[in-house]
């Protein structure tokens, strides 16, 4: 659904200390934000099953296994497929553990934030709207190139016809990357305009859902995975190959 204040759009969290749950709650409530909530990743699978979240904030540490493994589940669409219709969902983790390759795991995993214990309340919301704003309220035109079509309104991206299941902000760089092609972002760029923010600095995380994106796009065809393109020690670009520019 298009994310937009005051319909209460339905935020999952899975997160085994239930004061920070009600604390959290209490904080998301007051921004009109339905909550429900697991304690455990089983828990969290069998609610899955029953309910479509806009969003989900997920623990990392939980009593019956790691929030990494669960969020590559999500993405993955479940070992069985049950959950394939919430692959797209976004994933915002939290953490006591504040180093640097905890993060990037985090990123590689799948998830589109990532939060350190302790935490503020009200900026965990305001990094909910944010990512909720990013992911769902994108809309324009149809972009074409080549093999590669992105459809903004539909949120959908397909690679000779065949969707490629990209997450919420893998799907964002590319909109953004492919609406201005031949135009170098530079990391900072990416963050402020994909994040909303300046993420403290750490740029990794842009690398990471670049080669990830990259990855995905070139697995369904090599020509897209080489049109994400880097410019050396200045950032990203769209490039559309040369047989498939305009008045080629």
């Amino acid at each position: 659904m298009e994310y937009m204040p005051g319909v209460q759009p339905l935020i999952m969290m899975v997160e085994d200390h239930p004061l920070i749950i009600e604390f959290v709650e209490a904080h998301l409530s007051r921004e009109q934000f339905r909550l429900i909530s697991a304690e455990t990743c089983a828990e969290a699978i069998s609610l899955l099953q029953k309910h479509r979240p806009e969003l989900i904030i997920l623990d990392v540490v939980l009593d019956d296994g790691l929030g990494y493994d669960l969020c590559r589940a999500i993405r993955s669409g479940g070992e069985d497929g049950r959950l394939i219709g919430l692959a797209d969902v976004p994933i915002i983790m939290l953490t006591a553990r504040a180093d640097e390759q905890d993060r990037v795991e985090g990123f590689h995993a799948g998830a589109d934030d990532y939060m350190v214990k302790p935490f503020s309340p009200q900026e965990l919301v305001c990094r909910v709207q944010a990512v909720l704003r990013r992911s769902t309220g994108t809309s324009g035109a149809l972009i074409e190139a080549g093999p590669l079509s992105i459809e903004p309104r539909r949120h959908e991206v397909l690679v000779d016809g065949e969707q490629v299941n990209l997450t919420p902000k893998e799907f964002d760089l590319l909109l953004l990357l492919a609406s201005s092609p031949g135009r170098v972002f530079s990391r900072e760029d990416l963050l402020e305009r994909v994040w909303g923010y300046s993420f403290l600095g750490n740029t990794r995380t842009v690398d990471v859902h670049v080669n990830r994106l990259r990855q995905k796009l070139a697995a369904a065809n090599e020509l897209c995975g080489e049109m994400v393109g880097t410019e050396w020690k200045q950032g990203y670009k769209f490039i559309v190959p040369k047989e498939h520019a305009v008045g080629a």
